[in-house]
């Protein structure tokens, strides 16, 4: 057998998600998670991937042997894994992922915009003769899982985010760099002992993507709803996204979340443009006591200073302008 293709069914709630799949995606919120390209109008037409290869650097030599997708279909999410059980079968293999692949809008991945789509993009060119238009809109949760999460816990790894996030640590994995020599193994010995594990990984690998992108979805959900994370880095992170996309309710709560609950040196960096979203809430005065009291803590350095001294100023023109308007 060239190559083998599996599939599994999961329940939603079973994966505990209460975006992905559950309702139409809001092109907002995928840009928030860092979608690039056009935004598909339904979770059906994402399809959420990872790879396996014959070595970790890229270039032509590099194989892809392994493909696990998932993707939403009728209220549940399915897992599909293909294998590729002969090399000299690769360019059956990789028609096979590709008319596969060719059937969705956009992709999902975790640094898969370094790693797996430039794999993908080069086995198709050198057995299709073809491009992998899939990747022209693309979700890499690999970025927003650092702005959220990077601060909190150093290191945001897939492994770091399903055990500090997901809370769910793997146990036994097979670790990556071994994945190669265990499948050119089985290629020598038919021993399916040998590759059962980076099946195993690669599963856990794609219904954790699936679950981080829940996650993410949710943080933004939560912060439109006037709750920001609960941590203050995520929190300024999350606010700078909203208010570039003009999100500005959603962009306030998440800046005071972080001046509030923030170290002095978060508060200071918040600080800015947690007075420019007060003043344009019109609440000077409380703008205004917020740089008075860190220009008196000597905060900043000299250009940040100088930044607030300016802003300060604004505010007390804006301010005293007020006062002097007619009442009525």
């Amino acid at each position: 057998m060239p190559f083998t293709v599996t599939e599994e069914r999961y329940e939603l709630a079973d994966l505990g998600l209460e975006i992905v799949g559950r309702s139409a995606p809001d092109p907002l919120t995928l840009a928030h998670l860092g979608l690039r390209g056009e935004a598909p109008k339904r979770w059906e037409d994402i399809l959420f991937l990872d790879t396996e290869t014959t070595g970790l650097s890229g270039g032509t030599g590099t194989y892809v042997f392994m493909l696990g997708t998932a993707r939403i279909r009728d209220g549940e999410l399915v897992f599909r894994q293909h294998v590729l059980c002969d090399l000299a079968a690769e360019r059956r293999f990789v028609a096979a992922i590709h008319e596969e692949m060719a059937a969705f809008r956009a992709c999902a991945s975790y640094n898969g915009k370094s790693f797996d789509l430039p794999i993908l993009r080069t086995r198709v060119v050198l057995a299709l003769r073809a491009d992998l238009s899939v990747d022209e809109s693309h979700l890499d949760l690999l970025h927003p899982a650092r702005r959220l999460w990077k601060d909190r816990f150093g290191s945001t790894t897939l492994r770091q985010i399903e055990a500090s996030v997901l809370d769910e640590p793997r146990v036994d994995d097979i670790p990556g760099a071994l994945i190669p020599d265990r499948y050119f193994g089985y290629l020598r010995t038919r021993d399916e002992r040998l590759i059962e594990p980076v099946r195993r990984h690669n599963a856990q690998d794609v219904i954790s993507l699936v679950r981080i992108a829940d996650r993410v979805a949710g943080a933004v959900r939560d912060a439109r709803r006037g709750r920001a994370p609960d941590h203050a880095p995520a929190a300024l992170a999350l606010a700078r996204i909203f208010e570039r996309s003009g999100e500005l309710d959603a962009a306030f709560c998440c800046y005071e979340s972080a001046y509030v609950d923030g170290e002095r040196e978060l508060r200071r960096r918040s600080a800015l443009p947690f007075a420019r979203a007060l003043e344009r809430r019109g609440e000077l005065d409380r703008a205004i006591a917020m740089l008075e009291t860190l220009l008196a803590l000597d905060a900043g350095t000299p250009a940040w200073r100088e930044q607030a001294e300016a802003r300060l100023r604004r505010l007390l023109r804006k301010r005293w302008r007020r006062e002097l308007r007619p009442a009525g």
